[in-house]
């Protein structure tokens, strides 16, 4: 399976739906490409069946609309339970002794522990790294593994970088 490129292919959202599949389950091709990760960006549109660890999302950009689910658990910057304490301790511990870098230390485990919790909701902007997967109804969705917030000015950004990807890369005719 090593004939699809190891990064995410970027993609408008109604071309996760247009992607054919391949031999193997999880991997599709596109504009003579195959790829197994996607990144996609949009707007939130709805959260639903949310737990501690793992919900559901509709991502919509100017080209349509996409299902995705997200576990942390399964998230590679996730840190364990037992790292976290093992950082709350540490942090405890030079707050005591009246740390000079206390200040810092401080953002970064506010920083650390927002990454173990959602913090997306319906309005915001989202990137999306994840994988094409069919659910039982026979509808795409993504997997996802990573999402974090942006902003409406990244997302104009996003649509100017694949409109530029589409133009010189992905539409681009191979023959001479």
């Amino acid at each position: 399976m090593s004939e699809y490129q190891n990064y995410p292919f970027k993609l408008y959202i109604q071309d996760i739906f247009r992607a054919k599949n391949t031999e193997h389950k999880y991997v599709y091709e596109m504009f003579g490409s195959k790829f197994k990760n996607v990144m996609i960006q949009g707007v939130v549109t709805s959260v639903y069946n949310s737990t501690n660890t793992t919900t559901n999302f509709e991502l919509t950009d100017a080209t349509g609309t996409v299902q995705a689910y997200y576990d942390l658990t399964k998230n590679n910057s996730n840190l364990s339970e037992n790292m976290l304490k093992d950082l709350n301790e540490n942090f405890e511990e030079r707050s005591r002794s009246g740390d000079e870098n206390l200040c810092t230390m401080a953002f970064l485990m506010e920083r650390l522990l927002r990454k173990n919790k959602f913090d997306f909701f319906e309005g915001n902007y989202l990137s999306v790294i994840g994988d094409i997967f069919v659910d039982d109804k026979n509808t795409r969705m993504i997997s996802a593994y990573e999402c974090k917030i942006n902003n409406i000015e990244r997302d104009v950004i996003w649509m100017e970088e694949l409109r530029y990807l589409y133009e010189k890369f992905y539409l681009w005719s191979k023959e001479p």
